[in-house]
């Protein structure tokens, strides 16, 4: 996601998002199941099918040697966490409060994949691009810091759901709630995509990131 997209050229630009499409397929599988089958049909359907799909596709990468990165396992749990929340969600409290639950659920486990050598975005944004990112303890600084950005981003939008299913009657709060998340969830995609090479650097600026040496400190 430390990118700078006005620098591509027509042709990079068109493989960086067969790219990305060919990842978000890979790595949110579960998740896109889910969504497209509970939209379709029922919860019930959205969570049998999510199941089969996750055994199917668990075959496949065990048979190919693919693997099951940090971002899949992500999709799976996420994906488990909404079929259970929408399960219970027959009553007017649960309707009301739903998206408050699941985004304090993404957030945590925003949170959880911000540690370790490798942060989640760190993973994300690697497997968006050909050469991988600097081992470097700024560049690991960085990703950490923009992966609690993100989990931040999703405990503050389940804190303005909670105020608003509290002060609004159901039918408003829900769309109200769908506008406002829709929005904010494409201004944080396009500033991670966009900005993220500017945010390093303002980051790096800030003495948010740890000093490294001159011959190792390359743009990453």
């Amino acid at each position: 996601m430390v990118t700078d997209g006005a620098s591509q050229t027509p042709g990079s630009a068109a493989r960086r998002r067969l790219d990305l499409l060919r990842f978000v397929l890979e790595e949110f599988g579960p998740l896109i199941v889910f969504l497209l089958l509970n939209w379709s049909f029922d919860i019930k359907v959205a969570i049998a099918g999510t199941v089969g799909f996750v055994i199917v596709d668990a075959l496949r990468r065990a048979w190919m040697q693919v693997g099951f990165t940090r971002i899949y396992v992500l999709s799976a749990v996420l994906t488990v966490v909404f079929g259970a929340v929408d399960l219970w969600s027959a009553s007017p409290f649960m309707l009301r409060y739903e998206a408050v639950i699941t985004n304090l659920a993404t957030g945590l486990a925003f949170v959880a994949g911000a540690r370790g050598n490798t942060p989640l975005l760190q993973d994300i944004a690697a497997r968006q691009q050909s050469a991988p990112f600097p081992n470097r303890a700024d560049v690991r600084r960085f990703f950490q810091l923009f992966t609690l950005a993100w989990a931040c981003y999703f405990f503050l939008k389940a804190a303005g759901y909670a105020w608003i299913g509290a002060v609004l009657p159901l039918g408003q709060a829900i769309a109200l709630r769908s506008l406002l998340g829709s929005i904010s969830l494409l201004v944080m995609l396009a500033v991670s995509i966009t900005q993220g090479r500017r945010l390093f650097f303002l980051c790096s600026r800030l003495g948010l990131l740890p000093a490294v040496s001159e011959e190792t400190n390359r743009d990453p």
